[in-house]
Formats: C-alpha cells, sequence, structure tokens
C-alpha cells in the first residue's frame, strides 16, 4: 500500500489534479459564502424577467367606454381597446348615417376613457349642451359664461386653449388653461368633453 501511494505522489498527474481538486474545493467554498450572503446565484446566472410591453398600440388589454351620439345609426355607450380613435367608435356605432357632416369631426383623435362625440348633421349646430352638461369642446365663450357662470374672461381662455391645442378629452385639462382650482372644482361636474 505504501508503495502505491509513493507511486502515486511521483506520478506526472498528481500536481495537476492535485491543483484541481483545490480549485474545485476554494469555488465550492467561494459559492457557500455567496450563498449565504445571498448573493448566489449572480446577475449573470439569475433568470432574465420577461418584460411585457404595454400602451396604447402594443397589445394592452386596457379599455375605456365611450359615449358616441347624434349622426350615426346606433349612438350609445361602447367599450374600445385604449388607443382607439373617434373613427372606431364611430364604425362600432354602426357608421355615420349619409346626412352626417363627418368634416367637423376630428375622425383621427385618440378618445379618452368617458368622452362623448357628437356627430352632427349637415347644417346642423351642434348643441353646446347634452345631457344637461356644457360641453367645452363646442360651447362659445358667451354660452360658457351663461351657462356656467364664469366670467367671460375666464370663457374666452378656455375656448383659446382649445383652438390652440385642439379639443379637450378630459374635464382635468381645464386645469392647463389654465384656471384657478376653485372656478375648476365649482364647473368640473357641470362640463363634459
Amino acid at each position: 500500500m505504501a508503495d502505491r501511494l509513493g507511486d502515486m505522489l511521483r506520478s506526472r498527474y498528481y500536481r495537476p489534479v492535485m491543483f484541481g481538486l483545490l480549485f474545485i474545493l476554494l469555488l465550492g467554498l467561494w459559492v457557500a459564502v455567496l450563498n449565504r450572503n445571498g448573493d448566489w446565484p449572480p446577475a449573470f446566472l439569475q433568470p432574465r424577467p420577461s418584460i411585457a410591453i404595454t400602451g396604447p398600440g402594443v397589445g394592452s388589454n386596457a379599455q375605456i367606454q365611450a359615449y358616441v351620439l347624434g349622426a350615426v345609426h346606433t349612438p350609445g355607450v361602447y367599450t374600445l381597446p385604449q388607443g382607439s380613435r373617434v373613427h372606431d367608435l364611430i364604425t362600432s356605432a354602426g357608421g355615420a348615417l349619409t346626412t352626417a357632416d363627418l368634416s367637423r369631426v376630428n375622425l383621427a383623435a385618440v378618445l379618452a376613457d368617458g368622452q362623448s362625440i357628437y356627430v352632427p348633421l349637415t347644417g346642423e349646430d351642434i348643441p353646446f349642451e347634452r345631457g344637461g352638461k356644457v360641453d367645452i369642446n363646442v360651447a362659445t365663450a358667451q354660452q360658457m359664461h351663461n351657462a356656467l357662470g364664469i366670467s367671460l374672461t375666464t370663457a374666452r381662455h378656455i375656448v383659446a386653449y382649445r383652438a390652440a391645442h385642439g379639443d379637450f378629452t378630459a374635464v382635468s385639462q381645464l386645469l392647463l388653461v389654465p384656471i384657478t382650482r376653485d372656478i375648476y372644482d365649482r364647473i368640473k361636474d357641470l362640463v363634459t368633453v
């Protein structure tokens, strides 16, 4: 037995095998220390989480509800995917009537949840009140002044903002006009978009 041990120690494979075993032992100790500290597995060995990109036009399951009325075949509230446009809402309502004046409707506008769209007939004045609320996308400064009890200057600021930035998509955008928080709190339940 002593001869075998001596032969093994004199073998040319002894040193490489011992260095290999020592390396594996040290590596195991290093992994054990990392594991104990919560640093194992390292970031490059951890499985990568799948990334879900969501948003308008990226397959999001988010939906909105929008109301269409006026010169469409079936007025009502429709549920559409987020990012839908006014023309999608009109299509959902069975399309516009042949007497509809679509040139006065922004068909490419993105819909917001809770938004209502009025499709006028050719030659029809768009009503500035719907469901007892003042449509801030349609009403003139004088109509807002009379119906909401706000100053004519504030009403003109709202109309000027609408002309510069396009139709409002949410009542809360009135704060961008800007109007005071007191005026906003007083009229937010009296207006619609």
